[in-house]
């Protein structure tokens, strides 16, 4: 299920109500040129997300700042960096017209991540083809569409390989243990800054 047409204006200010910081650009292109000047110097952390590897980020980054990303160094120590690392990056699997953030995670570095770090900016980099009417079509989005088509990139004995939606299931390898929601900036982050751009991109 993909996210409905709905009126840009009206989702940025719903997460501006909310605390979030807002970005939106028309091309992805012009987006990692934003963020490629915004972050300099530092160190990175990255989660798993296609939309991140879509814009190019991590090979642009690297050039002027530590960057952390299991999908180019996988390992167990790659992910403690990124999660405690002052920026991080990643996408969201929906978010509503009203400024709710949703995503779903297996492993839980992404969501463990994106809610705590005193001091920390996070950024969430989505096209606007995440957003959603509400609330429960926003989860059915992030279950049904982003975690279904997540999973199906890898071998696994995960029922929605074959029915190509959700079913709550048992298998130990899932990538669907937590679902979180942001409805507004976690206490003590230095920014938590919503990037939306008006191109397909992601799961």
């Amino acid at each position: 299920m993909e996210a409905c047409p709905m009126d840009i204006e009206t989702t940025i200010r719903a997460l501006t109500g909310r605390g979030f910081a807002v970005q939106h650009f028309a091309t992805a292109a012009e987006a990692a040129d934003y963020l490629d000047g915004a972050i300099d110097g530092t160190t990175v952390g990255i989660g798993g997300s296609k939309t991140i590897d879509q814009l190019g980020l991590y090979d642009r980054l690297t050039g002027h700042n530590t960057v952390w990303w299991h999908w180019r160094t996988p390992g167990f120590a790659t992910l403690d960096h990124a999660l405690t690392a002052p920026v991080y990056l990643s996408s969201a699997n929906a978010i509503t017209a009203d400024g709710q953030i949703l995503n779903i995670d297996g492993r839980g570095n992404r969501l463990a991540a994106m809610v705590y770090g005193i001091g920390k900016t996070v950024y969430i980099v989505a096209g606007t083809n995440k957003i959603c009417p509400d609330f429960d079509s926003a989860l059915s989005r992030a279950r049904n569409t982003a975690a279904v088509q997540n999973m199906q990139r890898f071998d696994g004995d995960q029922p929605c390989h074959e029915l190509g939606r959700c079913v709550d299931c048992r298998s130990k390898s899932r990538g669907c243990n937590a679902l979180l929601v942001l409805w507004g900036q976690m206490m003590d982050m230095a920014k938590v800054e919503v990037v939306l751009i008006d191109e397909p991109l992601g799961l």
